[in-house]
């Protein structure tokens, strides 16, 4: 399996394989829609999808984003626009639909909106839904929303924060 170090981060396919030719392509935003992982060292590792919209401009997904390293405090805004500079693109987030067991990721909604609200994210889907040019009463019925399900995570039997 092909894997290219390119603007900071090493990448490669995540499903299939990919030529060199072809993973350039794609992280130049002319190929066609390719799932790829990247690692950035020592400081993020995820996976996005990569394409062209239908206006001609580069659509990047998130899937999953994990921070690495002991200092982590900004590193996911960091990485996020770093995403955004390389790309020159749309961001959106794909937030998978979780279940109780998956308190990790419940937690992790209110980073989401704050980048929403920074303009460094244009959208996210899952379970909680923001798109372009929301109004703020709509943002806010959100954010309460989340406050609510973590408050109600917290009170549930083991849902105290000392393992969080």
């Amino acid at each position: 399996m092909a894997e290219i170090e390119w603007k900071g981060a090493v990448w490669k396919a995540a499903y299939g394989e990919l030529s060199v030719k072809d993973l350039l392509t794609t992280l130049k935003g002319y190929g066609p829609l390719e799932i790829l992982e990247f690692e950035k060292a020592g400081a993020s590792r995820g996976l996005i999808s990569l394409c062209l919209s239908e206006d001609g401009t580069r659509e990047v997904t998130i899937h999953h984003l994990e921070i690495l390293g002991r200092k982590r405090n900004g590193q996911g805004r960091a990485t996020v626009q770093w995403l955004r500079a390389i790309f020159k693109g749309d961001i959106h987030v794909d937030y998978p639909e979780f279940s109780a067991k998956d308190e990790a990721l419940v937690v992790s909604l209110p980073f989401w909106v704050r980048m929403y609200r920074e303009r460094s994210i244009d959208g996210l889907d899952g379970m909680f839904c923001l798109y372009p040019k929301m109004d703020e009463s709509q943002i806010c019925k959100i954010e309460k929303d989340i406050h609510s399900l973590l408050s109600s995570d917290k009170a549930a039997p083991g849902g105290d924060e000392s393992h969080r």
